[in-house]
């Protein structure tokens, strides 16, 4: 009987510190995932975490994009009510752009007891507007050229 001999070359031993530092890494970067899955996944930004108002916020009014802001302000504060400190200014400019929208749009439709109910909003997010005042006359001009 013939016996057969390989003539593959023969895979060379792996010495014990290559096989350490290959288990090592493996855990190392399973801990990496698991950390930033849980990071990621978290509830930092849960729907009920979020408030309105942040960097953009600022530019927004200064950019005169009321939309922008207004779906900031529904998006992030307006449906739960929150807003971060220092931006509740800003949150009244967000409420009036959104009521003069819809009272424009009643009045066009004919229904005036909710443009009469939008009206009343205007009225107090005007008062808490603050600083951005003026901001309701350039609402205004952009809702009636």
């Amino acid at each position: 009987m013939a016996r057969y001999i390989s003539r593959a070359p023969k895979k060379p031993k792996r010495s014990k510190v290559i096989i350490f530092l290959n288990v090592l890494i493996g855990i190392l970067t399973a801990a990496v995932i698991i950390t930033a899955v849980g990071y990621w996944s978290g509830n930092r930004n849960s729907y009920y975490d979020r408030k309105f108002g942040d960097s953009t916020t600022h530019y927004n009014v200064e950019r005169g994009e009321y939309s922008e802001l207004v779906y900031d302000y529904n998006y992030d504060g307006g449906s739960i009510g929150m807003v971060n400190k220092g931006y509740e200014d800003l949150a009244a400019v967000a409420e009036y752009a959104d009521a003069a929208f819809r009272h424009s749009a009643y009045e066009k439709a004919g229904d005036a007891e909710a443009a009469k109910v939008q009206r009343e909003r205007m009225e107090k997010a005007a008062s808490e507007a603050g600083i951005y005042s003026p901001e309701m006359s350039k609402i205004d001009s952009l809702l009636h050229r």
